[in-house]
C-alpha cells in the first residue's frame, strides 16, 4: 500500500525528528531559471518546495547571481539603457542568460521566498557571497563599474575589477548599505560565504591606497609574497572592520551571523592567507555566532577516520574560540574544484551516495555538531534517496 505525505508534513516530521539539529540548505534561484519562471511568485515557491524535500529546516537564499542582485536593490541599479561599449568592461560582460533579471522583475523574489518559507514553517535566512561576480566572467555590478578608482589590483599594477577593495571607507559603506537592504527582510540568519570569493585573495589588494599604507607603516616596499604575515595582517584589519559593521547592524535585528570556513584539513591558516579571515578571532570578538565548514579534505587512505578527526577538530576549535558557537558540517552534493562532496566519497569508498550521506549525518551528530549545510540544492543534485537519508538522520 502506497503512503502519500504532503510536503508540509515531511518538513514538520523532519523538524520534529531532528530536534535541535539544524539542516541548512543554500539556494541560488538562478540554478532553477532554466526549469522554473524564477522571476515570479510561483517560481520562488517551487524553488522552496523543491529544497524542502531534503528535510531542510533552515533555508538560505542567495543574495545575488553573478553581480545581479536577487531582489530590487536601490543600491545596485543598472542603467535603463547601457552604452554599447565601455572599455572598462571585459569580454562576456553581458546580462546573465540574457533574460534573468531579479533586480527589476515585477515581484521581489526574496520577499516571496521568505513569505512562503514562513508558511512552510521553516527558518528563512540569506546567503551572502563574498564575490561581486564569478571570476569577472559575467557582469560587473553597477557600483563596481562606476567606481574603478576602488578596484583591486595585482602586485604588477594590473587593475582587477573582480572586486572593489574594502580598504576604502566608501566601499565598506556601500557594502553595508547593501547589507541593510538584506536585513530589512528580517532574516533569522545571515551566512557570510568565504567559499565564493570570485577569485579574490589578498594578492589582489596591491592598490595604490593599500601599498601607501604599507609604506607608511613599514617604510619599505610591499612584499612580493602576498602570504607575508604582515601583508595578511593589514588586509585582515579592514576586512574585519567590514564584518564588525555587519555585526552592529545585524544585532539590531537579532540576526544570527554564520561564516563559512574553507578547506578544513588544508593548511591551518588557509582561511587567513587566502581570505584574510581570522574566523577564530571573529568568534572571540562576538562578530560572528557560528561557523559552517565548507568542506573537508580527508586522507583517502583512511577516509572515514580522517573525516571524523577533522570534524572533531573543527568542533573543538570553534568551541574553544567561543563556547556558545554553533558548528555546521558539510553535506555537499557535488565535487567543486578539488573540494570533495559526498559523490567523491561514494566513488572512492564504493558506496551509494545515500549510504555515504547517512554515515556523514550520523558522524556529524556524534562529534557534537549543531547541524549540517547542504551546498547548493538545485535540480541536478540531492537525489530522492539522498534526501531521505538527510531527513531520516
Amino acid at each position: 500500500m502506497k503512503m502519500h505525505f504532503s510536503l508540509a508534513a515531511l518538513v514538520a516530521a523532519s523538524c520534529a525528528a531532528s530536534g535541535a539539529f539544524e539542516k541548512i540548505a543554500y539556494i541560488d534561484s538562478f540554478d532553477y531559471s532554466a526549469a522554473y519562471e524564477t522571476e515570479t511568485v510561483e517560481g520562488s515557491r517551487k524553488i522552496v518546495d523543491n529544497v524542502l524535500k531534503t528535510g531542510a529546516n533552515i533555508i538560505l537564499w542567495r543574495n545575488q547571481s553573478g553581480s545581479i542582485p536577487c531582489y530590487p536593490s536601490p543600491e545596485e541599479v543598472l542603467p535603463l539603457k547601457e552604452p554599447p561599449l565601455d572599455i572598462r568592461r571585459i569580454p562576456l560582460n553581458e546580462p546573465i542568460r540574457g533574460w534573468v533579471r531579479y533586480d527589476d522583475c515585477w515581484t521581489d523574489p526574496i520577499r516571496d521566498a521568505a513569505d512562503w518559507a514562513a508558511e512552510r514553517k521553516v527558518v528563512f535566512g540569506i546567503h551572502v557571497t563574498t564575490e561581486e561576480n564569478h571570476w569577472e566572467s559575467w557582469t560587473l555590478g553597477p557600483w563596481n563599474l562606476e567606481h574603478p578608482q576602488f578596484w583591486c589590483c595585482t602586485r604588477g599594477g594590473t587593475p582587477w575589477p573582480g572586486r572593489v577593495s574594502l580598504f576604502h571607507p566608501e566601499v565598506r559603506d556601500h557594502k553595508l548599505r547593501l547589507m541593510e537592504e538584506l536585513l530589512a527582510y528580517r532574516p533569522k540568519m545571515i551566512c557570510l560565504d568565504m567559499l565564493r570569493s570570485g577569485g579574490w585573495t589578498p594578492a589582489k589588494e596591491y592598490t595604490i591606497a593599500v601599498t601607501a599604507e604599507w609604506r607608511r607603516r613599514y617604510a619599505c616596499e610591499p612584499p612580493v609574497d602576498a602570504a607575508d604575515p604582515r601583508w595578511i595582517e593589514l588586509v585582515e584589519e579592514y576586512t574585519r572592520a567590514y564584518y564588525r559593521g555587519i555585526r552592529e547592524r545585524a544585532r539590531k535585528t537579532g540576526t544570527e551571523m554564520v561564516m563559512t570556513v574553507e578547506h578544513w584539513g588544508a593548511a591551518k591558516d588557509y582561511n587567513l592567507v587566502n581570505r584574510a579571515v581570522d574566523w577564530r578571532r571573529l568568534l572571540r570578538e562576538d562578530i560572528v555566532d557560528s561557523i559552517a565548514i565548507a568542506c573537508v579534505k580527508p586522507d583517502w587512505n583512511d577516509p572515514w577516520g580522517s573525516t571524523e578527526r577533522l570534524y572533531r577538530l573543527a568542533v573543538s576549535e570553534a568551541k574553544a574560540a567561543r563556547a556558545t558557537a554553533k558548528v555546521y558540517l558539510p553535506i555537499m552534493g557535488y565535487n567543486f574544484t578539488g573540494r570533495p562532496g559526498y559523490p567523491e566519497y561514494a566513488k572512492r569508498c564504493k558506496m551509494t551516495q545515500a549510504e555515504v550521506v547517512t554515515r556523514l549525518m550520523k558522524m556529524s551528530r556524534a562529534v557534537g555538531a549543531d547541524g549540517i549545510t547542504m551546498e547548493v540544492v538545485d535540480l541536478s543534485n540531492y537525489s530522492p534517496e539522498v534526501c531521505a537519508a538527510i531527513r531520516d538522520n
